[in-house]
């Protein structure tokens, strides 16, 4: 295919489109993108702040109502590794029925093999099969179909098993729609809809190294679907078939239609080994013009995108889009997306899944995040190229999730549970973000190439993620996934500070950070701290992994002001809670905390800081000024101190729920905190 564009063709315009709303978290509901603030090509800050919604709605709907269906492979399925696979199918749009035969070649894994199991929606007919070029028997369980082999076959021979089927796949995975009299027909399988129009094992783990396309349909339409199209052909009278083959490993769910009869233009990407690539278009004609405007981009993303990750990964084939209803979906080589949504962020979000999620595959759908999160931070990435660092900063705040839940889908069958906005998109982001910053540029940039082509056109975990980005950078990253990926949450960060000018010029400052979120474990994370004096601004690598910590830190100058991970590369909350300011001359230095933590039940830490040695006493008092009990009565050093309180057991007696006071003296001086027991 020639790299300009090419002449228009007669068009229709689709019918309709329905999204879910933009609300997570609300009761599923259709709303029409006629309801979303107009805009010519899509750009107002309402949608860009959108697209990740309705994309992962869309597939959220689609698994929905695929819940009930068994995801899993039948232990059989491990015995064969598939090849290629041979789509033959015949679409008619009027009467809405699709006739296909599967061939499908696949080598023996197993000792000795004599029947296939594959899946297909129950509803599809199977009209017949074969294998070994010989009729075969079949049978039924559900979605999964069983074909017996012609003969029992050994490790590492290869067979071949044909598959013919019929019916009207129409659902949530494959549609008929028309608009101004012309069929509209589409695709969209992820996670479990490709078993719905065609026979095959849909399973991540088993990419077949090519698959065939042989799609008839009336003579109006164009079919444009996965790779390269090699031919088309007359079949009969009134009709006509388009050979697509895809030469690159491809997921199941990847393998795409989208046939209308569309306009179709090409721009050019010129790869850095030379040549050039078509980038391909197929729109309804009155989005010509907005069209051309609006997927402008794609090369410049293209070109951004291969500098930090390599080569485009299908850059013998193509890259392009096809007008569907529905927002997006990232098919391999050709992004599906509705014909009036031109919104720059989706279109590079889908492009850079052809790099995290189209030539590394999730292994299952438990580890969607490696494919969401990631093109999801690639769009911080690409504002970062275009706008600067501080752009990046603020994309990144756009997608901050502080809820529970963990990236790591327990359940990949519920209904939130793959296409969570909040954890797959959103908090995998920032993972990545954090990571980066974890291992500094120098190191994690080569490292995200070296995951790809160590895993390149395979599927992959997060453990093998994990393993790559360890021994990159020589990090043991366990920690960090752990809680990341496999646990819920953010940390809670309060600090306070105080400064004492000492001997030699120096200014000693006393750092305290604890850990004040109550439903998840302590985390174990570096935090930079920027402390700015009248010398200047100096930046320290703090490693924080207890609930309370004390730091002590030696600068030039009065300290004005002290700020952790100022620059948001940890996904917290934080809270500057108090600063206690020591002149040069102050010799007296007392604090009393509080309680860690306050409401507590029944055992609380009472915090108190000295700045120098100091007779002390410490004492609980209940709400009427009663004395409770005496905790501490005696000489301390300077610095933190804790002292236990159990309200269970005081004075011999239980305590009941309510507030209490802890009072400090020391110094001459005399604090009160309150404390709140809870029953």
């Amino acid at each position: 295919m020639l790299c300009r564009r090419l002449t228009r063709a007669p068009v229709a315009l689709l019918i309709f489109l329905c999204v879910l709303s933009p609300g997570l978290g609300q009761s599923i509901g259709i709303t029409p993108l006629a309801d979303v603030p107009d805009s010519p090509l899509w750009t107002s800050d309402y949608v860009a702040s959108q697209h990740r919604c309705l994309e992962a709605e869309t597939k959220t709907r689609l698994l929905h109502k695929a819940a009930t269906r068994e995801a899993d492979a039948t232990p059989a399925m491990a015995f064969y590794d598939v090849g290629f696979y041979d789509l033959v199918l015949d679409l008619d749009p009027h009467t809405q029925t699709l006739c296909g035969t599967t061939t499908l070649t696949a080598r023996v894994l197993a000792d000795s093999l004599d029947a296939v199991d594959l899946h297909l929606r129950a509803n599809m007919a199977v009209t017949g099969a074969m294998s070994g070029g010989t009729a075969a028997s079949s049978r039924r369980a559900g979605d999964v179909l069983t074909v017996v082999l012609d003969r029992t076959y050994r490790l590492a021979e290869t067979l071949q098993v044909a598959v013919s089927y019929s019916g009207n796949p129409a659902g949530e995975f494959f549609g008929w729609d028309v608009y101004g009299g012309e069929p509209l027909i589409w695709s969209l399988s992820e996670p479990y809809g490709a078993r719905d129009w065609w026979a095959c094992k849909d399973l991540n783990t088993d990419k077949p190294d090519s698959v065939a396309l042989h799609v008839t349909v009336p003579e109006n339409l164009i079919v444009a679907s996965n790779g390269l199209l090699d031919d088309t052909t007359v079949p009969g009278p009134g009709l006509k078939t388009y050979h697509w083959t895809e030469r690159y490993p491809i997921a199941t769910y990847l393998v795409s239609l989208a046939i209308h009869p569309y306009e179709v233009f090409t721009y050019g990407y010129y790869p850095a080994g030379g040549g050039c690539m078509p980038v391909v278009s197929y729109v309804v004609p009155d989005q010509w013009a907005n069209a051309q405007t609006g997927f402008l981009v794609t090369v410049d993303v293209l070109e951004a995108f291969a500098a930090d990750f390599g080569e485009y990964p299908f850059v013998k084939e193509k890259f392009g889009h096809a007008h569907v209803p529905y927002v997006g979906m990232e098919h391999q080589t050709l992004t599906s997306i509705y014909h009036d949504y031109y919104n720059e962020w989706l279109i590079v979000h889908e492009l850079a899944h052809q790099w995290f999620g189209n030539m590394v595959t999730c292994d299952d759908f438990h580890h969607v995040w490696l494919n969401e999160g990631l093109a999801t931070w690639c769009e911080a990435r690409w504002k970062e190229v275009t706008q600067g660092e501080a752009a990046y900063h603020e994309e990144m705040a756009g997608t901050r999730w502080l809820g529970n839940g963990t990236v790591y889908v327990e359940d990949p069958s519920t209904l939130w549970g793959i296409f969570d906005v909040n954890l797959s998109y959103h908090k995998g982001s920032w993972v990545v973000h954090m990571l980066r910053h974890l291992m500094g540029d120098a190191v994690f940039f080569p490292a995200l190439r070296t995951y790809l082509d160590t895993y390149r056109f395979g599927t992959v975990t997060t453990e093998q993620f994990q393993a790559v980005m360890e021994a990159e950078s020589g990090l043991d990253l366990d920690a960090f996934f752990q809680q990341w990926i496999y646990g819920e949450g953010c940390p809670w960060y309060e600090y306070s500070w105080n400064a004492t000018e000492v001997p030699g010029g120096e200014t000693r400052l006393g750092l305290r950070i604890e850990q004040t979120q109550l439903e998840t474990e302590v985390f174990t994370m570096p935090l930079d701290v920027r402390v700015t004096t009248t010398e200047g601004v100096e930046t320290f690598v703090l490693q924080n992994d207890r609930a309370l910590q004390w730091y002590t830190l030696y600068v030039d100058g009065v300290v004005l002001n002290v700020e952790i991970d100022p620059d948001n590369w940890v996904l917290c909350e934080k809270e500057d809670v108090w600063v206690v300011e020591v002149p040069p001359s102050a010799t007296v230095n007392v604090h009393l905390v509080g309680g860690v933590p306050n409401p507590f039940n029944p055992v609380t830490d009472i915090v108190f800081v000295l700045g120098r040695e100091a007779e002390v006493t410490l004492a609980v008092y209940d709400v009427a000024g009663r004395w409770v009990t005496t905790l501490a009565a005696g000489t301390y050093p300077d610095g933190e101190h804790k002292v236990r309180w159990n309200g269970t057991h005081a004075t011999g007696r239980a305590q009941a729920s309510g507030t209490y006071f802890a009072r400090l003296g020391a110094l001459g001086q005399h604090q009160v905190k309150s404390l709140t027991l809870v029953r």
